[in-house]
């Protein structure tokens, strides 16, 4: 299983330092709002995407008075241990692994797999499919090893025939980009409805778990869109008979990277039948069946990142969702106002940590 062994931060939010040795179970963050707590689930998530999930600034997250922050890892999997670490100033972004420069942020990733689920989680279900995307892309990138190389070669190519289509290039030169497009947005489209259809049965497993009266009385279905209306047409037909209307536009209008998942309840869109509640389930659900996923195809974990788990969920789900953290041997940090907010588990003792407006108290 992947378990992050210690945790060091300077200077990151109103973090001034922090050396965490962390538990391979449950970890709890306590403090007030506004403490810092959430900042220490954040800086995680930074060191292993390259971004944050609260702002798209990174300056914001250097603490003021300072010039950079460093974030600082120790992760043991199965055989092997990493070291990861992540240093940014106001003008550039250093990353390492192993005490050597890496090459890329993918390095870093592929070493750190982790699940966040916030109280904004939800918005995976309402807000637009660059969520779902990105939800389906994590999977795609853990367990398909030629998906990224085939996703950046569509990214350029898309990048480029936009540009042409905005310069109001000639028709043959826009074209010139398509054949990367359709080779690689092809094998993007299958990878993803690949893992969309292994993933299906083991989201309906969990979400039988976390909802058990709602799948009984309701038939909840997931499908995939590819990113135009009629899935018959090939990817390249799609792009030629759309080319006049993309160099009026100046953008690719349809493609993978208008790729969707549709969520039905009863042949209904999902966000007119599912509660705020149900929503949060559901994409706790979504979530687990990507830990478990992984799980079976590579025995290697996920680590869980929960910011303030007590908005997110009533008491009895807490206790179902830690309940199958501790059943799945997942490593997971939760974030709360209060510790008795949190379920006691019957296996272990937790780690716990105590923020008070940047200030840490560790337990033992």
């Amino acid at each position: 299983m992947a378990c992050i062994k210690q945790l060091k931060l300077q200077n990151f939010r109103n973090i001034e330092q922090l050396d965490w040795e962390l538990d391979c179970g449950q970890n709890i963050i306590v403090g007030d709002n506004a403490a810092g707590k959430t900042a220490i689930i954040e800086a995680l998530w930074y060191l292993a995407s390259g971004r944050s999930f609260r702002t798209n600034k990174p300056k914001q997250l250097i603490q003021q008075d300072h010039q950079a922050f460093t974030i600082f890892c120790d992760v043991a999997h199965q055989t092997r241990q990493y070291r990861l670490g992540v240093n940014r100033d106001n003008e550039k972004t250093d990353i390492h692994l192993n005490g050597k420069k890496a090459t890329s942020q993918s390095a870093l990733s592929q070493c750190l797999p982790l699940q966040l689920l916030t109280p904004e989680s939800h918005q995976l279900l309402t807000e637009g499919p660059k969520a779902r995307r990105r939800f389906l892309d994590w999977g795609c990138f853990y367990h398909y090893p030629d998906f990224l190389t085939h996703w950046q070669q569509f990214q350029r190519a898309l990048k480029q025939r936009n540009m042409a289509l905005k310069q109001r290039c000639p028709q043959d030169q826009i074209a010139l980009w398509d054949k990367t497009l359709v080779t690689a947005g092809t094998q993007i489209n299958q990878i993803r409805m690949d893992y969309l259809h292994q993933l299906q049965p083991i989201l309906h497993d969990f979400a039988e778990y976390l909802m058990p009266r709602f799948n009984q009385q309701h038939q909840l279905t997931l499908s995939f869109f590819p990113g135009w209306h009629n899935p018959s047409t090939d990817l390249h037909q799609i792009l030629q008979s759309h080319l006049i209307k993309d160099s009026q536009l100046g953008h690719t209008q349809y493609g993978p990277h208008r790729m969707d998942i549709k969520i039905k309840v009863d042949q209904q869109d999902a966000l007119s039948r599912l509660s705020r509640g149900q929503q949060k389930l559901f994409v706790c659900s979504m979530l687990l069946a990507q830990a478990q996923h992984l799980a079976e195809q590579t025995s290697e974990s996920v680590i869980m990142l929960i910011d303030d788990l007590p908005a997110e969920l009533d008491e009895t789900h807490r206790f179902k969702l830690l309940n199958l953290l501790q059943e799945m041997q997942i490593q997971h940090l939760v974030s709360t106002t209060a510790s008795e907010l949190i379920p006691k588990m019957s296996k272990g003792k937790p780690k716990t940590i105590y923020i008070q407006q940047g200030e840490i108290t560790l337990t033992h």
